[in-house]
């Protein structure tokens, strides 16, 4: 039996991308995000992701409604980057995205852009406008070629 080495150091996260919604799942995620990005003088990314097929056919069709859709999820992308510094993160920035799948978004397009390292979302959305966000966390969990993890706020 070979001798467990107990002497490896966590690691260090340089830039921490955290996927964040209108839930409590996503808060709890952003929660997380910042106390290890404090923790580790880390760069955080905080990216929200406007799942286009969520949309209805007429929604999609209405440039307003898409148009008053991202004026809110950028309004709430500030509310939480300032809150983020208020909590003690020093370097932060975001992103807002559209497409498919978020989590597809935040795997293959946002974390490579940012130079992610770790990659934090919550475990499902119920109210927030991931719909279907435990796929996506599973999708994160599954296909992040960098360390991932799902916060979980049992309430």
């Amino acid at each position: 039996m070979s001798e467990l080495n107990l002497n490896i150091e966590p690691m260090q996260f340089k830039n921490i991308l955290v996927g964040v919604d209108e839930s409590q799942q996503g808060y709890f995620a952003l929660a997380n995000a910042i106390h290890q990005a404090s923790e580790d003088g880390s760069k955080l990314t905080i990216a929200t992701v406007l799942e286009m097929g969520d949309l209805s056919t007429i929604d999609a069709l209405h440039l307003d409604f898409i148009k008053e859709k991202r004026a809110e999820f950028e309004a709430n992308l500030e509310k939480y980057r300032a809150y983020a510094v208020s909590k003690g993160a020093v370097n932060v920035e975001t992103i807002f995205a559209d497409g498919a799948k978020a989590g597809e978004v935040l795997v293959q397009d946002i974390a490579p852009r940012v130079g992610a390292d770790l990659i934090i979302v919550g475990a499902h959305s119920r109210e927030g406008f991931w719909g279907s966000l435990g796929s996506q966390a599973a999708y994160v969990a599954r296909h992040a070629k960098i360390s991932s993890m799902v916060a979980r706020h049992d309430s």
